[in-house]
Order: structure tokens, then C-alpha cells, then sequence
């Protein structure tokens, strides 16, 4: 029987070049994973998530920006040369998320899918193996000797395995023995199930008499094990429904304490910080946790893992449950693309905003002599009143402050703040946000003063 291209290079490289399957479907896509997920990152499509407690204000964000931009200026697109006006603001934090993901399937994805497919084929040929050895068996109850049972039978539709048993059927006609060929059969269905059997079937082919009826018994055994085997993951189904509720469920919770629990907290954290003066509320910026990130990779970790846990339970091999590990991620990422990015991005109106006035340059360890002031406008370009305006600030080993570090607009669209710089010299970043827009200024800490 003449060998298809693809399965003389699949024969080539495993027998020749001892190559393994595993290499196509895990090995090569991991790599190719690490490729998309660093290029991205590098050329600044995705910033690598910051979870420190003053997310958006990193220095190091911007060489990924001007990195980008080289980018589109060599491939010729005009938007480029447009000046980025805040720090972090070009880069959709969000576009890590998609990258990510897109990084999951592409690492995991073929490995998933080969291996689902090998299960179902192993099912199939199992349940066709089964059909095989009965029908095996009453060509020899009519007087047929096994080799030429499989012989008649090859010429026949066996389902999944006639590719398989016609192989053997040749083998047999060029000198191989009849135990030769069903264990090279056994090997090519790759089921341990059918090994076992084809052992029984070789043994009673050697008893002389009553092997119709062995390897009528062995085929009904064989098919009832098969029923029984699809009775257990039945009844086991039920555990991968509840990890997939349990997923949805933590998803849901996630996105109602990002949508409506963190926005109450920033104005409470908004109150404290301009009133309460003593107490652990005074310091408190819960604007600045990064807590929508936090969930987020928690929702992507659990959905990994439950799936894994659904591949033991359900499989009995972990190596099974990556596809449910996938689509559980895939379900964390759309119910994030769809439900929280979009409230989280027009949870209010966008207020257009500038940085009327501050100091480029102060010493280390204290106040700058102005505050920062900031002009917060509506779309109409009216002032805008009562806008909740939060800052923070990052610099060398994590050090200064802004007071207060949320604040409201007076009747003039007008706000401000105290920047307090660090005991480190060097460039401090203080990030601005004003509902979904944010830009960022920076300021050199030089040694002087009270320093």
C-alpha cells in the first residue's frame, strides 16, 4: 500500500531521525510563543504588567514607547510621529492581556488539540477493534483459520482501523507470522486495551480448540469495558461542569469588584486622604492598587489550573485537561474584553486635562516649593467641577509622595497638589489620572537642601 508524502515524512523523521511527535506539538510552539510574547513586549505592542502600588508611572514603559515608534516609522506609519503626551498612555495595558492569552494557545494549543484528538481516535479504534474480534470470530467458527479471517476481513470496511488491519494483512502475506502481525497492530492502534486483547487473541490461536469462541468472549468483554469506561466519564462530568460554574463564578466576582466595589473605594480613599490627617486612612491610595491586574491573573491561573485538575479527574492524565485549562483562560479573557475593559474604560465622561504648572527640579527629601496644578476641563471646554483627579509617583528605591493623592476640582476646574520628593536623587515620575485619560510629568531630585 503506497505511503501518502505526509506520511513518508512522519515516517522519515521518527524512524531516520528519531524524531518526536511531542517536538511538533509542544516543543516548537512554546518556542514560538516566547518569540510573539517578546517581540511584543519589546516593541512595545504590550507593556509587561506593573503590580506595584503606583501602576502607569514606570520610567521604564517609555523605552518600549520610543521602541514602537521606530517600529511604525520604518513601516511607514504616519501616526507615529506623533509625541506621546503621557507616560505609559500610548501602550494599552490591556493589549498585554490579549498577548497572553494569544500565547496560551499558541504554546498549549496544538499539544491540546493532538492530544484530543489521539483520545478520540484511541476510542474509535477500540470500539472498532472490538467489532474486529467478533466478526473474527465467526469466520473462524465457519472454518476460516485465523490468518485468513484477517485476510477476508481486510478486504472490507473496518471503521477507523482498516488502514491498520489491511497493513497487517499484507505483513502476513509476505512472510510475517500471524503473532507478528496483530502485534504490530496492537502497536499502531497505540491502545493498551487493544494490546491486552491481542495478546488473548494470540494465545487462543495456539489452544487449537474453541478459539471462536475465546475470541468471541474477548470481544464482548472488550466492549463492555468500553461501555462501562464511557458510564465512568459520564458520571464524572459532573465534576467538570461544577470547575467550569466554579470559574464563571470567580470571573463574576471579579468583574463586580472591579466595576462597582474598587470605584467606592477610591472615593472613599479620595475623602480620607483630604480629611482624615492621623490613622492608617490617612496614607491610604486604594486608586493605586492594581487590583483589576491582580484579578485578572487570578482568574487566567485558576482557569489553568482547574483545567488541569479536570484532565485528572475526568482523563485520568493531566495531559488532558490543557484544553479545558485553555478554554477556561478564553472564558476569563472575554468576559474581560467585554464586560469589565468596557465598564472600566467608560465607568465616566472624558474630561480633557493639562498640567497648568509645576517644578522640573527640586531637592531630595522635600516639598517642591509649588504644587503641581492641573486644569481639568469638560468636552466642551468648560471647567470642569467637583472631578476626582488622583496622582501618585514613582522614583529611585520607591520613595516620595504627593499630598493629597486624590483630590477635587474647585469651581474653576482647578486642582492641586504637594509633590515630596524622595531622599534618592535622580528622576521621579508623577502620574496624573482624570477618569480614563492619564499623563505623567517628570522631576529631577538633585542633592541640596535637605538633603
Amino acid at each position: 500500500m503506497p505511503l501518502s508524502w505526509r506520511e513518508r515524512l512522519a515516517l522519515r523523521l521518527r524512524v531516520r531521525y528519531k524524531v518526536k511527535r511531542v517536538y511538533f506539538t509542544l516543543a516548537i510552539p512554546i518556542i514560538v510563543a516566547i518569540v510573539i510574547v517578546g517581540l511584543a513586549v519589546y516593541l512595545g505592542f504590550a507593556a509587561l504588567p506593573n503590580l506595584s502600588s503606583v501602576p502607569g508611572a514606570t520610567p521604564q514603559s517609555s523605552a518600549a514607547e520610543q521602541r514602537l515608534i521606530a517600529f511604525e516609522k520604518l513601516f511607514g506609519n504616519t501616526t507615529a510621529t506623533s509625541s506621546t503626551t503621557s507616560l505609559g498612555s500610548s501602550i494599552n495595558p490591556h493589549n498585554f492581556d490579549l498577548v497572553l492569552v494569544i500565547g496560551l494557545l499558541v504554546a498549549l494549543g496544538p499539544f491540546a488539540v493532538d492530544t484530543y484528538r489521539g483520545e478520540r481516535r484511541r476510542r474509535k479504534n477500540e470500539a472498532d477493534f472490538a467489532d474486529f474480534l467478533f466478526e473474527m470470530s465467526e469466520l473462524i467458527r465457519g472454518g476460516i483459520d485465523p490468518v485468513k479471517a484477517v485476510n477476508t476481513l481486510a478486504e472490507g470496511d473496518l471503521g477507523s482501523i482498516t488502514k491498520e488491519v489491511r497493513i497487517a494483512s499484507k505483513q502476513m502475506q509476505i512472510g510475517y507470522t500471524f503473532e507478528q502481525a496483530m502485534r504490530n497492530l496492537s502497536n499502531s492502534l497505540h491502545s493498551s486495551l487493544v494490546s491486552r486483547y491481542v495478546d488473548l487473541v494470540i494465545q487462543a490461536s495456539y489452544s487449537g480448540g474453541g478459539v471462536s469462541n475465546l475470541i468471541q468472549r474477548a470481544s464482548a468483554d472488550m466492549s463492555t469495558f468500553i461501555a462501562l469506561e464511557g458510564e465512568k466519564r459520564s458520571g464524572l462530568a459532573q465534576y467538570t461542569m461544577i470547575l467550569y460554574v466554579g470559574q464563571v463564578v470567580l470571573v463574576a466576582l471579579a468583574a463586580i469588584l472591579v466595576i462597582q466595589f474598587v470605584p467606592e473605594l477610591s472615593g472613599i480613599s479620595a475623602i480620607t486622604s483630604g480629611t482624615v490627617t492621623g490613622g492608617f486612612l490617612s496614607n491610604s491610595d486604594i486608586a493605586t492598587v492594581p487590583l483589576e491586574r491582580d484579578l485578572f491573573f487570578l482568574c487566567v491561573l485558576n482557569g489553568l489550573l482547574g483545567g488541569l485538575v479536570i484532565g485528572k479527574v475526568s482523563e485520568g492524565k493531566i495531559k488532558h485537561g490543557i484544553k479545558h485549562g485553555l478554554i477556561l483562560v478564553l472564558i476569563a479573557f472575554l468576559a474581560w474584553s467585554f464586560i469589565v475593559v468596557p465598564a472600566t474604560s467608560s465607568a465616566g465622561p472624558s474630561y480633557p486635562f493639562k498640567v497648568v504648572s509645576y517644578d522640573k527640579q527640586g531637592p531630595v527629601s522635600l516639598p517642591l516649593p509649588d504644587p503641581i496644578v492641573v486644569q481639568v476641563n469638560n468636552e466642551n471646554g468648560s471647567a470642569a467641577v467637583s472631578v476626582l483627579v488622583l496622582f501618585n509617583i514613582a522614583g529611585p528605591g520607591g520613595g516620595g509622595q504627593v499630598i493629597p493623592s486624590a483630590a477635587n476640582t474647585d469651581v474653576n476646574g482647578m486642582v492641586s497638589a504637594q509633590v515630596i520628593l524622595g531622599n534618592m536623587p535622580g528622576t521621579y515620575t508623577v502620574g496624573i489620572t482624570v477618569g480614563s485619560n492619564t499623563t505623567a510629568v517628570e522631576i529631577q531630585a538633585t542633592q541640596g537642601g535637605g538633603g
